[in-house]
């Protein structure tokens, strides 16, 4: 479990959810109460928006493990016609959904990952999540993100693995560098593909990982190094670009 969610694309309603077929669920909800969300055609196509992570911390939800949960953005309690509005439909965790519960985000608005820009309201340090606007305020303590078990400590873990790998990229960097083969040019830009595709939306714990890697003095370094040599390609800048938008502040 981890952390931090990234601004996610809106698929389009899926077929399934007719104006009648939501007036239909809504007043089955209404008078009986049942789960009528819980259906493979609005799971779905909401689990594939957002590239099968939880919105709210980006763990997988395709993973044996894990369960997926529809969640009502605007909670069920208090808005009952929502219930299968697709607009208010996002895919979450169960600590996520049971973290958030009833809240009325009327009445305190947290980040919504299909609305909001997570990095104007969120930013990071010493992995954990600070709130720069009021609703990033709001959102750390609805969500429950900095809880230390199941979000800080394991952005602390990414964190770590991150800066080995760039102690690995700087050596191959210095072999390079003095040696000008082909071997360790490969060898240097696998390992920097490797990372930035970490950084990318579709990677589990994005967020956190292109907002370590991003901000990392050795990271820029080798960067900086890498492009003096002409060896920062258009596929890697391609990527860095993609990870740019995902990164949060470190404050």
């Amino acid at each position: 479990w981890c952390c931090l969610m990234i601004h996610l694309k809106r698929a389009s309603k899926p077929a399934y959810l007719t104006l009648d077929k939501v007036t239909e669920l809504t007043k089955e909800f209404k008078e009986h109460g049942t789960s009528v969300w819980n259906h493979d055609d609005i799971k779905i196509p909401l689990l594939d928006s957002s590239y099968k992570k939880c919105a709210y911390c980006e763990c997988l939800l395709d993973e044996e493990s894990k369960y997926m949960e529809v969640e009502h953005f605007e909670d069920k309690k208090h808005n009952p016609d929502k219930v299968v509005e697709w607009d208010n439909l996002l895919p979450s965790c169960k600590k996520c959904n049971g973290a958030k519960h009833t809240h009325d985000v009327a009445h305190e608005p947290i980040v919504n990952p299909y609305v909001d820009i997570s990095k104007e309201h969120l930013g990071l340090r010493l992995y954990r999540l600070r709130g720069i606007s009021q609703k990033g305020i709001n959102s750390i303590l609805v969500n429950n993100l900095n809880d230390t078990k199941r979000m800080v400590s394991v952005r602390f873990d990414i964190g770590e693995k991150i800066h080995e790998v760039l102690l690995v990229a700087h050596d191959q960097l210095e072999s390079y560098l003095s040696k000008k083969t082909t071997v360790w040019r490969n060898k240097l830009l696998n390992t920097i593909l490797s990372l930035l595709n970490e950084c990318l939306p579709q990677a589990e714990y994005s967020a956190i990982s292109a907002t370590v890697t991003l901000t990392d003095s050795k990271f820029l370094e080798i960067k900086a190094s890498m492009e003096t040599e002409s060896l920062w390609n258009e596929d890697l800048e391609e990527k860095f670009q993609i990870a740019s938008q995902i990164q949060l502040h470190y404050l």
